[in-house]
């Protein structure tokens, strides 16, 4: 099964010169200037101050990229919050909450107990505040308004503003912008004819760049060379997404990865970079013998359920295996008498944590 979003990758990467796709990338091309035409003005607005940008009391910390999904900014939000408070500091995420039900300002987590679930409060922002059990979650589309709201009811030291480099209404102390090192600015393009959510000098406003996925990076020097060039002043951290451990779902115990190695695993998801996932499985010894890729942020139906049943026993599969993120969007987790699992993943830096303490030291 093919996902919206790679159906989508594959028509703006594809370099076949057939004449409907070449026709539909030429759409998509002139799409894109215009797209592009309004980003720019859109930001000139905000360097001329003709757009009003409002301070928190507390520091902000922004973790976003420049591309569409995938990059790995939850789990870099996760990783930074525990550093925050082993550091002592108090600390509290904003998140828009993208594609939750309802509006205005919802509280997910007040640090002691989870108060939302995830329609209410979205897939990452819920997984955050499950991850993170001591840290206060608040997701608003008015960040600005959340971040009031929760400076007066928490008191934090620092926020963490989730996906927050577009952001601009809202100042921020410290801008780290994450990069998927294995496919860092997609065909170069601006949306919708590439990924690039804004042109690449846009760069030129992050503090520091996060490069994940740097171990199966094929061309990290090239890379690293040209953000030297776009922004020689801004330190560059390596990271790796590391697995950690296999839930049992719907609640049940955490396992080592070896549970998984000579495995025959079906493997399904709905985020930005589905291969990254299914990779992870390969290379933890897993036999892939089968896959379903949903579009990003999906909740799953029943149908979708018992279609992954019907493709894990067809296949002859002993276990089925999805995200941590697509964990919370199931509702349920009972589809057949195959066990059912997820792959908990986190942040590792490898190299350059030196750089991101000394940007936390100067808040």
């Amino acid at each position: 099964m093919v996902s919206y979003e790679e159906l989508f990758r594959r028509i703006v990467s594809d370099k076949k010169n057939v004449f409907c796709l070449t026709l539909l990338r030429y759409l998509l091309w002139v799409c894109s200037l215009i797209y592009g035409l309004a980003v720019r003005l859109w930001l000139l607005g905000y360097r001329w101050r003709l757009f009003r940008r409002s301070s928190l009391i507390p520091r902000v910390i922004s973790v976003g990229n420049i591309t569409l999904g995938g990059t790995g900014k939850t789990p870099l939000v996760t990783f930074l919050a525990e550093l925050l408070e082993v550091r002592g500091k108090r600390v509290a995420v904003l998140s828009r909450g993208y594609k939750r039900e309802g509006k205005g300002i919802n509280i997910v987590s007040d640090g002691k107990k989870i108060l939302s679930n995830p329609q209410q409060a979205g897939d990452e922002p819920y997984l955050l505040a499950r991850n993170l059990n001591t840290i206060p979650v608040i997701v608003g589309k008015d960040r600005v308004q959340a971040g009031r709201l929760a400076a007066a009811r928490f008191t934090p030291d620092i926020f963490l503003l989730d996906d927050g480099f577009q952001y601009l209404r809202l100042k921020r102390d410290l801008d780290i912008v994450v990069i998927d090192a294995t496919n860092p600015f997609g065909n170069g393009h601006l949306l919708p004819r590439g990924i690039l959510r804004e042109p690449l000098n846009s760069l030129e406003r992050a503090h520091l760049f996060c490069l994940t996925r740097v171990d199966r990076a094929r061309e990290l020097g090239e890379l690293e060379n040209r953000l030297n060039t776009v922004n020689p002043e801004t330190p560059i951290v390596e990271c790796i997404h590391r697995p950690c451990f296999l839930r049992k779902l719907p609640d049940g115990p955490q396992v080592g990865l070896e549970r998984v190695s000579g495995r025959r695993v079906v493997a399904f998801s709905a985020v930005g970079n589905p291969e990254g996932f299914e990779q992870s499985l390969v290379k933890l010894g897993a036999q892939l013998v089968g896959r379903m890729r949903f579009k990003d942020h999906h909740r799953y139906s029943v149908k979708d359920l018992e279609r992954i049943a019907r493709l894990a026993q067809n296949s002859q599969a002993q276990m089925i295996v999805t995200t941590g993120k697509d964990s919370v969007n199931l509702l349920q987790s009972s589809i057949s008498d195959i066990e059912m699992w997820s792959l908990e993943i986190e942040i590792q830096v490898v190299r350059g944590l030196k750089y991101l303490n000394e940007a936390i030291d100067r808040l």
